[in-house]
């Protein structure tokens, strides 16, 4: 079996890092334990669920003769809108991810991690959710 591309082993080790999220660790939330690549992987929509996915990589301009790129990351985080503090948590749940990414080195050949933006949706699309956007960058040598 071939090895898995660089990109994906950077949206693994993310979510290794995601997982981490816990009260027990020190966080304000337990999103970790509902960490996914795929949104398929979160059994229950009526649950708090945390989806990492790739939005693209890019070769990184401020290095143009190497091999150097750029991947753009998001995590969104659903809650349940009927939650009485689901807006609230929300905004721990970015907090969180913020502090569990941000600068964090995923790779020896990556710099550290930078919390781009932060969106806050409330009732998405007519979704009967709250959801947050945390997006991410990850430069990195292939």
């Amino acid at each position: 079996m071939a090895e898995p591309t660089p990109t994906w082993v950077l949206l693994e080790r993310i979510a290794a890092r995601l997982a981490d999220i816990r009260t027990d660790g020190g966080y304000r939330t337990d999103i970790g334990t509902a960490v996914a690549l795929e949104p398929a992987q979160h059994a229950e929509p009526d649950v708090p669920g945390l989806t990492l996915a790739a939005l693209g990589v890019h070769r990184d301009t401020q290095k143009p003769h190497g091999q150097h790129r750029l991947l753009q990351a998001i995590v969104e985080a659903t809650l349940p809108a009927h939650l009485n503090d689901a807006h609230a948590r929300a905004h721990a749940i970015a907090a969180d991810v913020e502090d569990a990414l941000d600068a964090w080195i995923p790779l020896p050949q990556a710099l550290p991690l930078q919390v781009e933006d932060i969106v806050f949706l409330d009732r998405p699309e007519g979704l009967a959710v709250v959801a947050v956007q945390v997006t991410l960058t990850v430069r990195y040598r292939r």
